[in-house]
């Protein structure tokens, strides 16, 4: 229950009116509903447990937006007074908030329901982690856990199987990326040859096909040997990749090449090049099209095979039937075959659909924003867009929580089983996206 005095800002009576009211059986003034703490034009400090969570997801929208949250303070003073009577669910989208705005968080013993986000707020809060056995935490939470170690202690997870779990001790402790240039993994790889400046390394990863290679040639840093990506290599996503490299070193486009990058085949190298020159550029935007399969016919599921294994997805064709449309459209035909994941941000998201590899390709049109109340938790699956109304093939996968996306994305889709999203790493590729009955009756007929 609130307290008085919590009551007395929430209602404007003093602790005494407050009580009396209460005493005397009449209800405590409030025209309250989830979406006017939410969405409401004034922020209102909660009335009871049960509407906590909009007034937190209020807050965690407005920064989500660059907006400058309102009665940040006061919510979390109603939070330390209510904590006891808070659900584990909304303590723990508490700490999602407290992580990203640097708020304390009562103390509280580790749980199967709340350990997760325990180490994430210790590993964005700087506070020590709950003492736990790494032995018998999950991937993503051994990521969080190294976030919070001392060097030498991170060190310890370098051979962890979890190729983000070795990222993450690369951040902590940087000297460890000497010991792990040869890892097998190549976001590893990649990650260490760029904290340890190993330029001749990262020239090797350049040649690797896809985004690790793209992401690769963008740490070299020379001009001379970008320039000869640029004009000489035959993948286009790669002279997308080395152009906006040589801008970001300052670099000005020659004279005598600006009418030949203008005309490159990739429509990517000439808008960069345009927004590089001063020039006028106008992208596509072409709707969907017309033969878009009937909602009747998309699959209830599909499984996303890919190089680390296979990942059911249920399709919310109530939520965003176009977006379900568009997707199985492209997966029906073979689009999404041998895509790579070419943005995975651990404990974030891992992104795929980008037929370059780059995060700038797509199908050939766009597709309205389907908002709707499909929460970004952990293995929700989103449309990627640059902007509302923008959104094409390509799709992310949530690797935790993050609900300040909430309304702000499509969420079209959600994994059957996350456990092993967080093998998903820069790279990683699209084999198949079959119907999942597909897939049930193969096993069957073995």
């Amino acid at each position: 229950m609130l307290s008085a005095a919590v009551l007395m800002v929430v209602t404007g009576l003093s602790p005494m009116e407050a009580l009396g009211e209460m005493l005397q059986g009449e209800p405590v003034p409030s025209a309250q509903d989830p979406a006017a703490m939410e969405f409401g034009d004034a922020f209102l400090l909660p009335e009871s447990p049960e509407l906590f969570d909009e007034a937190i997801l209020r807050q965690l929208h407005l920064m989500a937006f660059g907006s400058r949250p309102d009665g940040l303070q006061e919510l979390s003073e109603a939070v330390a007074v209510s904590w006891d009577d808070l659900d584990t669910g909304t303590r723990n989208l508490w700490r999602e908030l407290a992580g990203r705005a640097g708020l304390s968080v009562p103390r509280e013993d580790p749980s199967p329901e709340n350990l997760t986000a325990l180490l994430r707020y210790a590993s964005e809060s700087g506070t020590p982690p709950p003492d736990v056995d790494p032995g018998l935490l999950t991937p993503l939470q051994r990521y969080y856990l190294v976030l919070t170690l001392p060097p030498d202690e991170a060190e310890e997870f370098i051979d962890d199987p979890c190729w983000s779990v070795r990222t993450a001790v690369i951040s902590v402790n940087p000297n460890s990326a000497f010991r792990m240039l040869d890892d097998p993994s190549p976001a590893v790889r990649l990650q260490a040859a760029l904290t340890s400046g190993r330029s001749d390394l990262l020239l090797e990863m350049a040649f690797m096909p896809g985004p690790v290679g793209q992401k690769a040639l963008a740490g070299i840093g020379q001009v001379p040997i970008l320039e000869d990506f640029l004009y000489r290599d035959q993948d286009p996503a790669v002279r997308a990749a080395a152009l906006l490299a040589l801008l970001d070193l300052g670099w000005t486009i020659p004279d005598e090449r600006l009418d030949y990058l203008l005309t490159d085949d990739y429509l990517m190298v000439r808008a960069i090049a345009a927004d590089a020159s001063g020039r006028d550029f106008a992208m596509p935007d072409e709707g969907p099209p017309e033969n878009l399969p009937p909602i009747g016919e998309v699959p209830d599921a599909v499984v996303l095979s890919t190089t680390e294994g296979d990942f059911e997805m249920e399709l919310l064709k109530a939520a965003a039937p176009t977006a379900c449309r568009s997707f199985w459209h492209l997966a029906e035909s073979g689009f999404y075959d041998g895509i790579y994941f070419h943005r995975v941000i651990p404990g974030f998201v891992a992104q795929a659909g980008c037929p370059q590899g780059n995060g700038f390709g797509g199908p050939g049109y766009v597709l309205p924003a389907e908002h709707n109340t499909e929460p970004f938790t952990r293995g929700a699956v989103g449309m990627a867009d640059s902007g509302p109304g923008t959104g094409g093939s390509q799709f992310f996968i949530m690797l935790d929580s993050h609900r300040r996306l909430d309304c702000r994305y499509t969420a079209f889709g959600r994994l059957v089983d996350a456990s092993m999203a967080d093998m998903i790493e820069t790279g990683t590729r699209i084999l198949e996206i079959a119907p999942a009955n597909a897939y049930e009756l193969a096993g069957a007929a073995h």
